[in-house]
């Protein structure tokens, strides 16, 4: 696999041929992938059921708060977030713990919104019903294809993750779990990263990632996530498929490298010591079939809840 330090003066004319004819089928990967949804559903992603969540189903939202180019809005800070949806009446009164749920790529605000109702949905017909709620952001910006974009904002909305849980925390909330599905991971990740720095210790009660968009070497001890992720959250699950087409298409033409969420951490020594991989090829059909009710691999996640 190239690596990004490789210098073109460095490279033969038979490699540069090579490098060139990789190249240019990675992007034509990530254009197709981008251009035809499929991130969300179709030709390599598949679908998550296509559930239609309520009109007031309850969201952290940071919606509309970054332009097209990646950029936070002048008038928002970098912690900012706000409720959205009837939280009051979609919380039980034996509910004993919270799980957000963070979407992925691509996502416009409609789209987000079913697929956390989706999971909930998922987890419920798993015996686990408890509140559920989704954070919502801005995944649809970007002109063309929108990755690099994507990644961006999925990275500036960590800290504003982690403010909703500092805030909810203080409140006196129920324990929180979270959900990353696809780039919803770099969300997560960069959650627990934020929640490190403001020394918060153990603010989540688990992180679980479906189908991971970062790096399989980023969540190991002595890489950008590894001592965050032992230090915010008790327990940290990574649900991977080998054979996942949209993180072993786009994922690794866009980034170079393979994702966690289709080969686990790339070190298993070098994991944090509350961190635990689960290999799901077998179970999960397609990657957006994670968290899809009666098809994913939501019964495993919630063993990993007992």
């Amino acid at each position: 696999m190239f690596q990004r330090s490789i210098q073109w003066s460095e490279l033969d004319g038979q490699t540069r041929r090579s490098f060139l004819k990789a190249s240019t089928g990675a992007v034509a990967s990530v254009a197709t992938l981008g251009a035809s949804g499929s991130v969300r559903g179709g030709k390599y992603g598949g679908d998550d059921g296509e559930y239609t969540a309520p009109a007031g189903f309850p969201l952290v939202s940071t919606r509309e708060q970054f332009t097209d180019n990646a950029k936070l809005k002048s008038e928002y800070t970098e912690t900012e977030y706000e409720t959205v949806g009837d939280w009051e009446s979609s919380q039980g009164g034996d509910d004993s713990e919270l799980v957000i749920f963070v979407h992925g790529w691509s996502l416009g605000e409609t789209d987000a919104r079913n697929a956390a109702y989706t999971c909930q949905i998922g987890l419920e017909k798993n015996e686990y019903d408890q509140f559920t709620v989704g954070f919502t952001w801005d995944a649809d910006k970007g002109d063309g294809i929108g990755w690099n974009e994507g990644v961006a904002i999925a990275e500036q909305n960590g800290p504003k993750l982690a403010q909703w849980v500092i805030d909810h925390n203080d409140g006196g909330g129920l324990p929180v779990r979270i959900i990353g599905h696809s780039l919803g991971a770099k969300v997560a990740v960069e959650a627990m990263a934020s929640l490190h720095e403001r020394g918060r210790k153990d603010a989540v009660t688990s992180v679980t990632l479906l189908g991971g968009a970062i790096g399989e070497s980023v969540v190991e001890v002595d890489e950008a996530y590894g001592e965050p992720i032992e230090y915010a959250t008790t327990s940290f699950n990574n649900f991977h498929k080998d054979d996942d087409a949209v993180l072993g298409i786009a994922f690794s033409a866009a980034e170079w490298t393979e994702a966690v969420g289709e080969k686990g951490v790339q070190s298993p020594e070098d994991a944090p010591e509350n961190y635990t991989d689960y290999d799901v090829t077998t179970t999960v059909a397609d990657h957006n079939s994670y968290y899809e009710p009666g098809e994913g691999c939501l019964p495993a996640v919630v063993e990993t809840f007992q």
